[in-house]
Order: structure tokens, then sequence, then C-alpha cells
């Protein structure tokens, strides 16, 4: 059996808000539990009992594997993020949206620039182009705005396609 499946064994519970600090970590070795599939079954036991003991919310996924909400995700969906690029100075030079999406099993990336399309239009036509890719329905509104978009350049707007 190859190395790298061993990884899968390995479990650690997070506690929301606690990114890169594990509340509990366990390996679960193949060898020493009879086998893959014993060594996957035990490891889903004991990662049950402990986010029922340390009271973690089990989060919610869509059907395939991919969770609905993280507390990085600001945008309401997943495969859509709002992205600022910065000067060396860490002054913000352009905003745009960004729809992430598989196409023939490779992803792919569509940018809309706020500056272009506004700030709900770029966000419109990143939520269709993810859209059109998974088959999940566009949510009606976008975000709020973050704060710091205000730091733009100036002569960026932030307004919407009509």
């Amino acid at each position: 059996m190859p190395i790298y499946l061993l990884a899968l064994i390995v479990d650690r519970q997070h506690r929301p808000g606690e990114n890169k600090v594990a509340a509990a970590s366990k390996h679960f070795s193949d060898s020493k539990n009879g086998g893959y599939e014993v060594a996957l079954t035990a490891a889903r036991a004991w990662r049950d009992a402990q986010m029922a003991a340390l009271d973690i919310a089990e989060r919610a996924c869509d059907g395939n594997g991919h969770c609905l909400f993280y507390k990085r995700n600001r945008s309401g969906k997943i495969g859509l993020r709002l992205m600022p690029d910065r000067h060396p100075d860490r002054r913000i030079r352009r905003v745009y949206w960004e729809a992430r999406f598989m196409v023939d099993g490779k992803q792919r990336i569509r940018t809309y620039m706020v500056r272009k399309y506004g700030y709900i239009g770029a966000w419109r036509l990143a939520a269709t182009e993810r859209s059109r890719h998974d088959g999940q329905p566009v949510p009606a509104a976008p975000p709020k705005a973050p704060d710091w978009l205000n730091e733009m350049e100036p002569g960026t707007e932030q307004g919407s396609i009509p």
C-alpha cells in the first residue's frame, strides 16, 4: 500500500475560529489496526467521539464533499472570493472577484474587476460563471462590501451594472 494513504488517517479536530491549532489529534496506522478500512473506521469513530466531547459542530456540506461555510468565505458561495492586489507599500492597486471552477479535471480561474464592472456587477458575473460550472444557484444578493474596499486608489468605482 502506498505511504501517502496513511496521511488520510491522521485525524485532527479544530475548534471554530482556531485555525492551525488542533484541539485533538491521533494517528491511526493501518498496520496496527489490521488494514486500511479498519483504521479508517476507527479514525472516524474517534473523530465523532472527540467532536462530541469538545463540542465541535459538524460542518454543513453540499453532498460533493465541499463545506458550505467557512469563516474565511465571505462571499456566500464556494469558489468565489474578493481579491485585492497591493502595491509594495501595501496600498490597494486593484480589486477583483475571482471565480474558481473545474473544467475537464483542471482548475480554472476567471476574474472580474471591480473597477470595470462595479462591486455588485463583478460579483454577479463571478457568481454566474461559477454557477455555470457547478450547477448551484446564484445567491440573491452580494455580500456587504468590506471596509478595506474604500482604501482603493482614487478614480475607482464601487457601483453596480445598471
